[in-house]
């Protein structure tokens, strides 16, 4: 074991990652806390989807073994809870991934149904809902405290035309999580947030990178080993004083200012010298 994990004492605590199937950030997320020492719990309610987290943890210091649930049912999740109890499986960590909107639900906000309006709203907030809450409930009966990772999005930041219900409901979850902080806070749990920026998946692969080199401040999209960075980091001790704070992992997106030109100078600098030697300049300092 490396100085750096065993600073960050994730070794053998163990951790629920809710939504870890499928090979995205989930699958990244397990992969990541296995090889820093952990006991990962790998819920999703797809069996065949848990296999390739499954295989991420071979050869890890650590463990990932899987559990297929709906973690939006509380009866099933609320069992789960049980189980652990009764076999004296004592949970450190929580990461929440569940979320998404998919393609058929984005719409304008004059042109969203009730139905996409309910079923955005419920993948992308019950499950975080329902699994912190009894999570929270677990430790605070055991006098035991914890860390809390909640995926959102930094469409939570601003505004997201045609995406009002997705945006809005990772705006919900990142208030939840501070809400979830100050409450759980003397119980000695902390609960943090990521904003996640475009991030290459399984389920979104299409890439267009000089585009990305344009628009993102570091030139490229994200990976799902970013965001299981910013997890890893979150949950371990390095962390320790750290709660209710949302971290954008975004390669810059989420601060770069609208009116930027594709040359990352304000568009209303119009000056031709000007530019030139400010363009200069910038060439000349990398």
């Amino acid at each position: 074991m490396s100085v750096l994990d065993e600073r960050a004492g994730i070794a053998h605590r163990r951790v629920w990652v809710v939504g870890a199937g499928g090979g995205g950030i989930g699958t990244a997320v397990a992969g990541e806390l296995a090889r820093a020492g952990a006991q990962v719990v790998a819920i999703d309610r797809d069996r065949s989807a848990l296999e390739v987290t499954i295989a991420a943890g071979e050869g890890a210091s650590g463990t990932i073994e899987g559990v297929v649930l709906d973690a939006g049912d509380r009866e099933q999740m609320e069992e789960f809870a049980r189980a652990e109890t009764r076999a004296n499986r004592n949970a450190w960590g929580l990461v929440n991934i569940v979320g998404g909107l998919g393609r058929d639900q984005f719409a304008a906000i004059a042109d969203t149904q009730d139905a996409t309006f309910d079923a955005v709203l419920h993948l992308n907030l019950r499950a975080s809902w329902l699994s912190s809450q009894i999570f929270a409930r677990t430790l605070v009966a055991a006098s035991r405290g914890g860390s809390i990772v909640q995926l959102a999005s930094i469409a939570a930041l601003q505004a997201m035309p045609f995406g009002a219900t997705y945006s809005m409901a990772k705006a919900a979850l990142i208030s939840l999580s501070r809400t979830q902080a100050i409450e759980w806070g003397p119980h000695g749990i902390r609960v943090n947030t990521i904003a996640a920026g475009t991030i290459r998946t399984p389920r979104a692969v299409t890439s267009n990178d000089e585009r990305d080199r344009r628009i993102i401040p570091l030139g490229r999209r994200g990976n799902a080993e970013d965001i299981a960075g910013a997890a890893l980091f979150l949950l371990s001790d390095l962390a320790a004083f750290v709660t209710g704070q949302v971290v954008a992992v975004d390669g810059g997106a989420s601060i770069k200012p609208s009116y930027l030109g594709d040359d990352g100078l304000p568009i209303f600098v119009e000056d031709e010298e000007l530019r030139e030697r400010l363009l200069g300049a910038r060439k000349e300092s990398t």
